[in-house]
């Protein structure tokens, strides 16, 4: 079972602690930041991912930050399988976090009722959601110069950008160049897929990987995959963060 990535929003780190001291309990999360604003959320959660966001509906002075009511708003047009649950001390906090079609709400201070509530209800549409994904994320449909694809994502071994074009790798060593794409936009729909971008020019899929070359002195990090000559690059600031990902994956991936 996957724990939950989880992002506790609040400027009072009192009451982070607290909140994440109750949630720990429930062996079911991963707590990846903890942040001030909910600008800060925002960004986080356009380039990380993210399951779970715990947000003070004014998670700091309202003179910095946004109230944690339009966290639902902007997270879930990009993000619908984000669920935020908001927080306060009010009934204004209440409406105002019902009004925003949040996961869920709950009143400070805290209660271990309410806290497992709400849990179960995280935990539940999270299980749906994984499950959604692996019924149905065998392939991608994605759009070529000639007309939609369909690939099968096992078939994958990387993405690559070079200048302006994208183009697809497969295991048979055919090669499909994609229109209308942005790295990014790519990232998002793979990463919740077992794809991860180890460079600005490179998406790969994690479990085609066979080896990670380190060459510590010249700085260069490169990976290697199952039947293929060459290497990948992968960032400096990547390295370590895709070889603890592949440790807990996969025992057999060494660096």
């Amino acid at each position: 079972m996957n724990d939950m990535k989880l992002v506790i929003v609040d400027s009072n780190e009192d009451i982070r602690g607290e909140l994440w001291s109750m949630l720990f309990l429930h062996h079911c999360f991963e707590l990846v930041a903890e942040l001030n604003t909910i600008d800060e959320a925002i960004d986080y959660a356009a380039t990380h991912e993210v399951d779970v966001i715990f947000t003070n509906n004014q998670p700091a002075d309202p003179s910095v930050t946004s109230q944690g009511s339009f966290l639902p708003l902007v997270v879930q047009k990009d993000h619908p399988d984000i669920q935020v649950v908001i927080y306060g001390k009010t009934e204004h906090d209440a409406v105002e976090a019902c009004r925003s079609h949040c996961s869920g709400y709950l009143m400070l201070p805290f209660d271990n009722l309410n806290i497992q509530l709400a849990v179960n209800r995280l935990r539940y549409v999270f299980d749906l959601q994984q499950t959604k994904r692996e019924t149905s994320g065998s392939g991608i449909l994605v759009k070529t110069k000639s007309g939609y694809h369909l690939l099968r994502l096992n078939d994958i071994l990387f993405i690559e950008r070079i200048n302006r074009t994208i183009r697809v790798f497969t295991e048979d060593s055919i090669q499909t160049e994609l229109t209308g794409y942005t790295m990014a936009e790519l990232e998002r729909m793979l990463v919740k897929r077992n794809f991860f971008r180890c460079h600005q020019s490179f998406i790969v899929n994690l479990s085609k990987i066979s080896v990670i070359n380190a060459d510590n002195d010249a700085k260069r990090y490169m990976i290697r995959f199952k039947g293929m000559d060459g290497d990948i690059m992968i960032s400096r600031e990547k390295y370590m963060e895709i070889v603890n990902i592949l440790r807990e994956k996969y025992a057999n991936i060494k660096p």
